[in-house]
């Protein structure tokens, strides 16, 4: 401090030590070609934003609410260490959203199948160079199931063999 009782100016732009006694969320607005300089602080809303649907220690799925469109959104974690964390996450997704589902969940569009059967897809991976078959077989027929699934690998290998992927 000065004789006169007026702190200096480095005084007034030193940072004190120990944590902050209060900590305001918000936005700094700066214009350039200006020194002015503005503060916004977060203003707390009046209502919920979100609605929780399914959480569990995974996956959390909301309906975000606001004055737009309502949404909806899913978070999911997968750990680091996965071999292939895409299908992980389809996975577990499909597990925790089954019973919310109103329909079966259909497969993702492919441009192109080399076979596209109601009971047999079969297409080619490019990029993972593989060769992805999707079958499907009626339970209520035990019996035929065996023998549909013989037919349907018969299929397959023909497509294998033939090469055209």
């Amino acid at each position: 401090m000065r004789k006169d009782g007026m702190k200096n100016e480095l005084e007034y732009t030193q940072r004190p030590s120990g944590q902050p006694s209060e900590r305001i969320k918000g936005r700094l607005l700066r214009w350039k070609d200006s020194d002015y300089m503005e503060f916004q602080p977060r203003q707390a809303k009046d209502t919920a934003t979100r609605t929780m649907l399914r959480e569990s220690k995974q996956l959390t799925y909301y309906r975000n609410e606001g004055q737009k469109e309502n949404s909806y959104s899913l978070h999911i974690n997968v750990a680091g260490n996965e071999q292939d964390p895409a299908a992980t996450i389809i996975e577990k997704v499909q597990k925790e959203l089954a019973p919310l589902t109103k329909k079966e969940v259909k497969l993702t569009a492919v441009n192109h199948y080399l076979t596209d059967t109601e009971e047999l897809k079969v297409w080619h991976r490019k990029k993972d160079k593989k060769v992805c078959c999707y079958i499907q077989l009626d339970a209520s027929m035990p019996v035929m199931m065996s023998g549909t699934l013989m037919r349907l690998a018969a299929e397959i290998n023909k497509i294998i063999n033939s090469n055209k992927f």
